[in-house]
C-alpha cells in the first residue's frame, strides 16, 4: 500500500559568521581520544548555553563534556520549545550498536542514561503528550554522540514543539467557503497522518508547529498553501485561499513511475522514492511537499500525485542515493551510488575542539536558491564529524555551535564514493540585547519573540532566536557581522522588521523596540521599512511578486513580473538573496537605485524610496 506523506521544508535565514572552512580531499588522522578523569579548562566547558539556534519553532540540542568516573553516561533535559520549561514523563531512547535504551524524565524533565559503552550512541526518539515527537528523518539520526569511557554528555538540551490547535477555513477564488476539500498539515517534525476533510463551512481544526505548511486541494480548484507564520500563531486562525480550476476537468492525477537500481542495473528493493513539488506562497517563499514511497521486489516504483508538474526525484536506501531527477511525468531511473561523505573537525577562535554543534547543509539550485538538507547535530569530544550517504553534486556547508557564531557558507563538490574534509572554525561573533514594550502603554513585554529575519535562501534552516524576560529584556549571543534584520514578534501585537548592524566580537544596543498593539479581533501586520514589494529569488535577480499599496516601489512604477538586477550599482549575484535584501531597506525617506528587467526586455534604473509599510 501507498506510503503517502507531506512534508514541509520551511527555509530560513542566517547570515555570513565571522570563520573561515579549509578544504582537503581526505581528513587527517584522528589523534588518541582522551581518558581524563578530572577537569581540564582547556578542554571541557564549564557550562553550556542553551542553543538559540532553532528550527521548526524547536531550539537546536545543546550540550557539554564533562569527566565521569568509569563508563560514559548522557544526561539531561526535556523541555518545552516555547517555555524552556522540563516536560515530565517525556521519553527518551537512545539507539546503539547493541540495541535501544530508553530513559523517563523526572518531575523537572530530566533523565540520565548511565553506563553505557564506547562508540557512536544517536537519538532515536524524544516524545512527549501534547509535543510534536524527535525523530530520525530519511534514516537519519537527529543527533549523534561519540561517547567515550570517562566522559560524559551532560546537560544535553532536548526541546520538543507543543502541539497547538487551530482554526482553519478553505476558501475559493472569490472567497466562498469550500466544503469537501482535503486539507493535508506538514511539519518538520512529524509527518502528518490522513488529509483532514472540511466540513459543509469550509472549516477544519489541526494541530501545528510553528512554520508548518498547510496545504488544500479540491477537484474544482487549484491547490492552495498558506503557512503558519506569526499571524497565525497569534489569532490562532488560517485561511487557505484555493485558485482557479486548472482546466475543465478540474484537478488531475497522475502516475509518476520509475525504478530504482544499484551500480550494476540490478532493481533495488524497499528503496525509500522521494517526489516533491514545489509551491509559491503569498509571502514569496518557496515551500516543499513530498511524497515517499518503498520500491518493490524489483525496485519499481509509482506514486500518485497531482499534476501539474514538473516533479523532483531521488532515491535513498542502505546508506546510499540517488542524483535528483526532474521529470513532467515520463519515467525516471534512479541509480543508487555509494554516495559521498562529509567529514569534518570544528574548532573555537583559540584552537579548542568545539564538541556540541549543528552540521547543515544545502544544494544550490542558482545563484540566489537553495535547497536545504536536514540538519546534523553532533556532539564529539573531539569536535569531529561524519556525515555519509550524500548525493553527489555540489553542497554548502554551515556550522553552528551555542554561543557562537555560524561560519561561513562553503562550497563542496562531491563526488559518489568519495570523501571530503573540511576545518571549521567558530568564533564569538556580536551580541545583540534590548527592551521590547507596548507602544501605547510603554509597558515591557514579556515572552516576546526576537531573532534573525526567516528568509527563502538560507542553507542552514537554523536561525537565532530569545525570547524577552519579565522586564521586556533579550540577548543574542554569537550573531554573525554585518547588517541584519531583526523580526520582533509578540501576542497581540503587530510584528516588525528592523535593520541593525553588528560588528565582530562586539556588543550593540541596547535597543529599545515598541511594538503597536492589535485592536481586539483584529490581525497582525507586519511592520518595516522597505520598498514595498513581494520579492523571490529567481536564477540570478530577484523577481517583484506584487507590490503593496502606497509602497515606493509601487509609487516608482514598479510591477509584477520585473526583476531585480542590481542594487545600488551591486549585482544580486554577488550579494545573494539576503544581502540583496538587506540593501534594499535602509533608513526612511531615503531611496535606493534598483536595475530591473521589465516584461518587454528593457532595463532601466528605478530610484525607489523607503517608507515605513504595513503588511
Amino acid at each position: 500500500m501507498l506510503n503517502l506523506r507531506w512534508l514541509a521544508i520551511a527555509a530560513l535565514v542566517l547570515g555570513a559568521g565571522v570563520a573561515g572552512l579549509w578544504l582537503s580531499s581526505s581528513p587527517p588522522p584522528s589523534p588518541a581520544l582522551p581518558r581524563l578523569l578530572v577537569p581540564d579548562a582547556g578542554r571541557f566547558a564549564l557550562s553550556a548555553p542553551r542553543s538559540t539556534f532553532t528550527v521548526g519553532g524547536a531550539p537546536f540540542p545543546s550540550a557539554i563534556v564533562t569527566p565521569t568516573i568509569g563508563r560514559a553516561c548522557v544526561t539531561g533535559k526535556v523541555v518545552d520549545a516555547a517555555t524552556g520549561a522540563g516536560l515530565p514523563g517525556a521519553q527518551v531512547t537512545l539507539t546503539t550498536f547493541a540495541g535501544s535504551v530508553m530513559a523517563t524524565t523526572d518531575a523537572s524533565g530530566r533523565f540520565e542514561h548511565r553506563g553505557l559503552t564506547e562508540g557512536v550512541v544517536s537519538i532515536g526518539a524524544v516524545t512527549a503528550d501534547g509535543y510534536f515527537a524527535l525523530r530520525a528523518g530519511r534514516g537519519r539520526a537527529p543527533l549523534e554522540f561519540r561517547l567515550v569511557e570517562g566522559l560524559c554528555v551532560a546537560d544535553l538540551s532536548l526541546s520538543l514543539a507543543p502541539r497547538v490547535e487551530y482554526q482553519g477555513e478553505v476558501i475559493g477564488p472569490s472567497g466562498e467557503a469550500v466544503p469537501g476539500a482535503r486539507v493535508t498539515v506538514a511539519t518538520e517534525r512529524e509527518a502528518p497522518a490522513a488529509p483532514l476533510p472540511t466540513d459543509a463551512h469550509g472549516r477544519f481544526r489541526f494541530h501545528a508547529a510553528d512554520g508548518a505548511l498547510v496545504a488544500a486541494t479540491h477537484p474544482d480548484f487549484a491547490p492552495g498553501v498558506a503557512v503558519v507564520d506569526f499571524r497565525v500563531t497569534t489569532t490562532r486562525r488560517l485561511t487557505v485561499a484555493l485558485g482557479p480550476r486548472l482546466n475543465d476537468a478540474g484537478a488531475t492525477l497522475v502516475s509518476l513511475r520509475g525504478v530504482v537500481v544499484d551500480e550494476a542495473d540490478a532493481g533495488v528493493t524497499a528503496a525509500l522514492v522521494h517526489v516533491a513539488r514545489a509551491f509559491s506562497t503569498k509571502s514569496g517563499r518557496w515551500e516543499r511537499l513530498e511524497a515517499t514511497v518503498e520500491t518493490t521486489a524489483e525496485g519499481a516504483f509509482t506514486v500518485e500525485v497531482e499534476a501539474p508538474g514538473p516533479w523532483l526525484v531521488g532515491a535513498y536506501a542502505s546508506g546510499q542515493a540517488s542524483t535528483v531527477q526532474e521529470t513532467s511525468g515520463e519515467p525516471v531511473v534512479l541509480r543508487l551510488s555509494r554516495g559521498a561523505t562529509l567529514t569534518g573537525a570544528v574548532s573555537d577562535d583559540e584552537g579548542r575542539a568545539v564538541t556540541a554543534f549543528s552540521v547543515l547543509l544545502a544544494r544550490p539550485r542558482g545563484p540566489l536558491e537553495r535547497e536545504p538538507l536536514e540538519p546534523r547535530h553532533v556532539v564529539d569530544v573531539e569536535g569531529r564529524f561524519t556525515v555519509s550517504a550524500l548525493p553527489p553534486g555540489a553542497l554548502e556547508v554551515v556550522v553552528v555551535a551555542p554561543g557562537l557564531a555560524p561560519s561561513k557558507p562553503v562550497g563542496v563538490e562531491l563526488e559518489a564514493g568519495s570523501s571530503r574534509h573540511v576545518d571549521v572554525h567558530l568564533g564569538r561573533g556580536a551580541q545583540l540585547s534590548g527592551t521590547v514594550v507596548d507602544r501605547a502603554s510603554q509597558r515591557p513585554l514579556e515572552g516576546a519573540r526576537v531573532s534573525l529575519e526567516q528568509r527563502g535562501d538560507d542553507p542552514t534552516l537554523a536561525q537565532p532566536l530569545a525570547r524577552t524576560d519579565e522586564r521586556g529584556g533579550f540577548t543574542l549571543q554569537g550573531l554573525p557581522p554585518g547588517r541584519h534584520s531583526l523580526f520582533v514578534v509578540a501576542a497581540a501585537h503587530d510584528a516588525r522588521l528592523l535593520s541593525v548592524d553588528l560588528n565582530v566580537n562586539a556588543a550593540a544596543g541596547p535597543l529599545l523596540i515598541d511594538l503597536a498593539p492589535v485592536a481586539d479581533g483584529g490581525t497582525p501586520q507586519l511592520e518595516l521599512i522597505g520598498i514595498g514589494a513581494v520579492l523571490k529569488a529567481v536564477g540570478d535577480g530577484l523577481v517583484i511578486e506584487r507590490t503593496l499599496e502606497g509602497g515606493g516601489a509601487a509609487e516608482a512604477g514598479l510591477v509584477a513580473g520585473d526583476v531585480v538586477l542590481r542594487v545600488d550599482g551591486l549585482p544580486t549575484a554577488t550579494l545573494g538573496f539576503a544581502g540583496a535584501i538587506e540593501r534594499i531597506r535602509g533608513t526612511q525617506d531615503t531611496t535606493v537605485a534598483l536595475e530591473v528587467r521589465r516584461a518587454s526586455g528593457a532595463v532601466e534604473v528605478v530610484a525607489t524610496p523607503r517608507r515605513r509599510v504595513a503588511r
